[in-house]
């Protein structure tokens, strides 16, 4: 004996197909990551693009030239920067991941090896010991035609461990690298808690690029 089941009026079967291919459009959506509605979301996606985090966010970043907001993240034992763009008010999408591994032995990380100079984009310094509330960084330059000079930003009072320093505008070198960096770490109370060797040497030490007299900078 056939089972007597309901049928469907055309009316019904025309409903059952457009929430079908609605519930299918949504589930294609969300496994492409787009459109992405809010910033957080967007950031988790950037993420997973780069096989990074999930990540604890440590503070939000002034909005750089490029992207449209960045976050400073840690994940286990890496720091990073995750960028992403927005084109509405509902609508944002993947950016940018940049990442560093933390060196337990180096209390202040500076995100990038390299780093394109006094185009308004921080260079970013994550510090492992709670007791840094102020850090400085220093590398020296030489301008055009003149005597080296040592170049020197601080920032004071970072947020959970992520400091970002803006540099003054020099008339000097455009590139630097992160071996050149001397970085200081101060705490509360103004007192020297952590500073970098003096970098030396070649290829990137202060003698061997500007000369024996830059180590008394």
């Amino acid at each position: 004996m056939k089972g007597t089941g309901t049928t469907l009026t055309r009316r019904q079967k025309a409903l059952r197909c457009g929430l079908l291919l609605l519930l299918s459009l949504a589930v294609i959506l969300y496994a492409l990551d787009f459109p992405i509605p809010t910033a957080g979301l967007a950031r988790r996606a950037t993420e997973r693009r780069y096989c990074f985090g999930p990540s604890e966010v440590l503070c939000t970043l002034e909005e750089p030239l490029i992207y449209s907001r960045s976050y400073a993240v840690r994940w286990e034992d890496w720091y990073g920067v995750v960028s992403v763009l927005r084109f509405g008010p509902f609508w944002w999408d993947t950016g940018l991941t940049k990442t560093v591994k933390n060196d337990p032995d180096q209390p202040l990380t500076p995100l990038e090896d390299s780093f394109y100079l006094f185009q308004n984009d921080p260079i970013i310094v994550f510090s492992s010991d709670p007791a840094i509330v102020s850090v400085t960084l220093e590398f020296p330059v030489r301008p055009r035609g003149g005597e080296v000079q040592l170049i020197s930003v601080t920032q004071d009072q970072g947020q959970n461990g992520c400091f970002s320093l803006f540099l003054p505008y020099h008339d000097g070198q455009s590139w630097t690298y992160s071996s050149r960096f001397r970085l200081s770490g101060y705490d509360a109370d103004g007192k020297l808690v952590w500073r970098s060797p003096t970098p030396t040497g070649a290829p990137e030490g202060w003698d061997y690029l500007f000369g024996p007299a830059a180590l008394d900078l």
